[in-house]
């Protein structure tokens, strides 16, 4: 008999001592440190003199012992007396299932692992009785040598080199007890592929990998029993049912080393049952649902991202000079790995450029998303994009019948998330039958169904400007979108974008236009609307309800984004469409009308705006009468359009009658009423009665602070008008923190980039620089021409108001010569849209002729103050 010196570490102590056991057992004489070595004997001598007299080392193999520097150290030291001296001098026992180093995978072990005691008794005896230069003995259960992995991994395997570690870290959580991992995602996504991968790429960690057809109870039963009578562990002519009882049962106790692959699983709810109820066996599964965490640990398995889907498509077509056109197309198809696939064996086959797929793809996208010829034939027997999306859609509707109307009419939206309670708060609008299968749960439920095959996203979308509002949404990869879209006929497809344009109008605020609160639901709603209301194909029956979104988004981009251009093509858009539905004379088409006067009085264009005006009002006196609020609404707006205009005369009766109307109809503190107020203040401001102005203004403060709140843009206005009224009369003191208040409320509700912004900062320049604070008002006053350049254009005439502005500080400052080129050229605009007559042309040319005096070119300034009837400069006088 021999000597054995066992080594072995602390963690496979009790299979060192029991193999110690066998071995006394057969007669041999083995050496454990743990049984010899004395408290504070010298371990590494008695390490030497053993291992150099032993007959055999036999190492007690695992990860740990692997990585433990007494074992290597010992290990080592055997193999190279077996390589170069002593044949068969080391034996390797395998306690747990790991990888051998390739320097030692040829020498003989024993697998003790994953087996009955009795088993692996039978086993280690065998072992030993064979001769010690024996060739390896191969296990039923060996690693690697029982597996039926019914997939080929493709050639260009790219990219998941994460989800590959995901799925290695996510098994080995557990040590001694079964782990469960999920892969779930989108179908397509080449979730069974990478299933096959790990397993291919571990294979020499189990000694069984073994997949099951989880799709159905009836294939993951014969697929479990077929394990069973691969291991022997069954009879094959065993009946199922004990058969599968059996075989979950020498799971629980003999699944170390076992890899179990539970492919294209439906959800957790129909695996438990076949699931290993403990144990050490690891298990993988795949599913497009992502409910998981009850039985697994999930794993996502993402698209890929452009580079790594231009990587496969140029790898796979061997196109590598058309890496751009790779970039493009992968972004095209969705980063579907699917997709991919079909792409390129469509451009290989008929040796086509990426380009010139890509231009036919977007041309007719559901045709190449269901071209059969090219399909990958591992997939699911070679079901095209188009087919397994719709696949998926169908057994989604078998779990809830709002499943695919719902997603077919989410398909018709733009490709951004959607506002759940698009569906929930206008389900009406959708039409029957999915306006009443989404009452109560059934908009959960049914999104709940998508979910489940992968079809939806559902997440939480942060706003951009107000980090404490988050929007439930949905989201649908743009795949599905096109293959969901295609699937109702032309008729019904129109009927359900009416539907969705009307359910779109009803959810959109209505007083976008005035509360800076309903911002964050327009930011949501902007591209859904944009959408359904591009190009001229508006369906039959929806006309006024696009043109109110028309309006809607119309006003968003004016009054939150200060976008004139943008706005004014909406207000344009709805005003043709009411004047031909509803009619010219109609109370929509002057709102329309309306809406677009005050877009162009905004751009500067008051001569256009005026007979648009006039028009809106006439109809609503015509078709509301003379003292309904929108009739009054229409008389402020011309009120202050004449008032621009510098017709005082005109505008006065039509305020004071518009303010009379609202107090008696709205109330004293409607916020309609302050904004009468205001538009009467200014007229008798204009007019010299600044007595009779500042009682108005500060009664429409205090109605906005009241009604909207300190923080609100209107009330910013309300600082600004009062403040400029406590200028001219020349309380300066009063005037300034009112400007600072007005400027810190637009900057933080507006954003610093809005023209009303620029305002607030000319203002406060201007009130600076009137105190002699000149330096500190000339940043400011630049930062407002700035502003009014870019929102507004360089010529708009607030832009030139702000110019003019700025030449005052420039001039005060003591720098004449750029104050006398900014003043003319706020003057050249100013009286080219005004008239010489208009304030703000006097003011520019009262600047202008300040700054000529102060270069010294008197008589040039003399001619310009008698042409505009203006005084001269009393502070430089004295």
């Amino acid at each position: 008999m021999a000597d054995i010196f066992i080594s072995y570490t602390a963690s496979d102590r009790d299979w060192a001592f029991w193999i110690a056991k066998e071995l006394e057992a057969l007669g041999h004489a083995p050496h454990v440190h743990e049984w010899e070595i004395k408290s504070g004997d010298d371990i590494y001598a008695w390490m030497e003199a053993r291992h150099d007299a032993a007959d055999h080392v036999l190492c007690v193999v695992s990860d740990d012992y692997l990585k433990a520097p007494y074992s290597t150290l010992e290990r080592n030291a055997a193999i190279w007396q077996a390589a170069a001296q002593r044949p068969g001098f080391v034996l390797f026992v395998a306690a747990k299932a790991c990888r051998l180093p390739s320097l030692i995978d040829h020498y003989r072990r024993c697998e003790l692992f994953g087996v009955s005691d009795d088993e692996a008794r039978d086993r280690f005896r065998a072992f030993m009785a064979a001769p010690a230069t024996a060739a390896p003995i191969a296990y039923p259960g060996e690693a690697f040598a029982v597996s039926n992995i019914p997939i080929r991994v493709p050639e260009h395997f790219l990219g998941r080199a994460d989800s590959l570690a995901a799925i290695e870290t996510a098994l080995a959580r557990y040590e001694g007890r079964v782990a469960i991992t999920a892969l779930h995602g989108l179908r397509g996504v080449g979730k069974t592929t990478l299933a096959a991968a790990y397993a291919e790429r571990h294979r020499r960690d189990y000694r069984a990998t073994w997949w099951i057809r989880a799709q159905t109870e009836s294939t993951m039963r014969a697929d479990l029993v077929g394990l069973g009578v691969r291991l022997k562990w069954v009879a094959a002519d065993e009946r199922e049912e004990p058969a599968l009882a059996a075989v979950m049962e020498r799971v629980r106790l003999e699944g170390a080393g076992v890899l179990l692959i539970y492919d294209n699983a439906v959800d957790a709810e129909p695996l438990r049952a076949y699931l290993p109820r403990g144990g050490a066996a690891r298990v993988l599964v795949t599913s497009n649902a992502h409910a998981w965490r009850g039985v697994a640990q999930p794993v996502e398995i993402r698209l890929w991202p452009k580079e790594i889907g231009a990587d496969y498509l140029i790898a796979r077509t061997g196109r590598v000079a058309e890496r751009a056109a790779a970039e493009s197309l992968s972004e095209a198809l969705g980063g579907l790995p699917l997709a991919h696939e079909q792409a390129a064996a469509y451009c290989e086959r008929l040796d086509m450029s990426l380009a010139d797929y890509r231009a036919r793809f977007d041309a007719a996208p559901a045709k190449f998303l269901d071209d059969t010829r090219h399909a990958a034939a591992e997939y699911h027997d070679g079901l095209t994009v188009a087919k397994t999306f719709a696949l998926a859609i169908e057994k989604a509707a078998h779990l809830h019948p709002a499943a695919e109307p719902l997603i077919v009419q989410a398909a018709l939206l733009a490709p951004e998330p959607i506002p759940l309670y698009l569906f929930s708060e206008a389900r009406e609008k959708l039409g029957e039958p999915l306006a009443t299968a989404l009452e109560d749960d059934g908009l959960i439920e049914a999104i709940a169904a998508l979910r489940a095959f992968a079809l939806v996203d559902r997440e939480m979308i942060v706003d951009e400007r107000a980090a404490e509002i988050a929007t439930d949404c949905i989201r649908l990869h743009r795949l599905i979108r096109q293959v969901a879209a295609a699937r109702p006929a032309d008729e019904a497809r129109d009927a359900m974008r009416a539907g969705l344009i009307g359910a779109v109008a009803a959810v959109y605020p209505p007083d976008v236009w005035r509360d800076p609160a309903t911002w964050p639901r327009a930011r949501r709603l902007d591209a859904l609307a944009l959408a359904l209301t591009a190009g001229d194909s508006i369906p039959s029956g929806a006309e006024s309800r696009a043109a109110d979104l028309l309006l809607f988004v119309g006003q968003y981009r004016q009054h939150a984004l200060a976008a004139y251009a943008e706005s004014r093509s909406f207000f344009e858009r709805a005003l043709a469409i009411n004047e031909k539905v509803p009619g010219p004379e109609h109370p929509e088409t002057a709102t329309s009308l309306a809406n677009l006067a005050l877009l162009l009085k905004a751009q500067g264009d008051l001569a256009g705006a005026r007979p648009l005006a006039e028009r809106a009002l006439t109809i609503k006196e015509k078709v509301r009468g003379p003292e309904h609020p929108e009739t009054a609404a229409n008389l402020a707006n011309l009120a202050a359009l004449l008032r621009d205009q510098g017709d005082l005369a005109g505008a006065r009766p039509l305020a004071e009658r518009a303010l009379t109307i609202k107090e008696k109809v709205l109330g004293p503190e409607h916020p309609d009423t302050a904004m009468s107020l205001n538009n009467l203040a200014v007229v008798l401001e204009a007019q010299g009665d600044l007595a009779g102005s500042r009682p108005l203004k500060e009664r429409a403060l205090a109605i906005r602070e009241k009604v909207l709140g300190r923080e609100h843009p209107d009330t910013a206005t309300s600082l600004n008008n009062l403040a400029f009224l406590l200028q001219a009369q020349g309380d300066l003191a009063a005037a300034r923190p009112l400007l600072e208040r007005a400027l810190t409320i637009d900057e933080k509700v507006l954003g610093p980039e809005h023209p009303d912004t620029a305002i607030d900062l000319s203002n406060l320049a201007r009130l600076l620089n009137g105190i002699g604070q000149a330096r500190e008002a000339e940043p400011l006053a630049r930062r407002a021409v700035a502003i009014g350049e870019k929102a507004l254009g360089s010529s708009h005439a607030l832009t030139e108001r702000f110019r003019s502005n700025h030449a005052r500080v420039l001039l005060d400052s003591g720098r004449p010569s750029e104050a006398l080129c900014a003043a003319e050229r706020a003057l050249a605009a100013h009286e080219a849209t005004g008239g010489p007559h208009h304030n703000w042309t006097k003011d520019s040319a009262r600047v202008t002729a300040d700054a000529l005096d102060a270069l010294g070119r008197a008589e040039k300034a003399k001619e310009l103050r008698a042409r505009y009837e203006i005084e001269g400069d009393n502070r430089r006088k004295e």
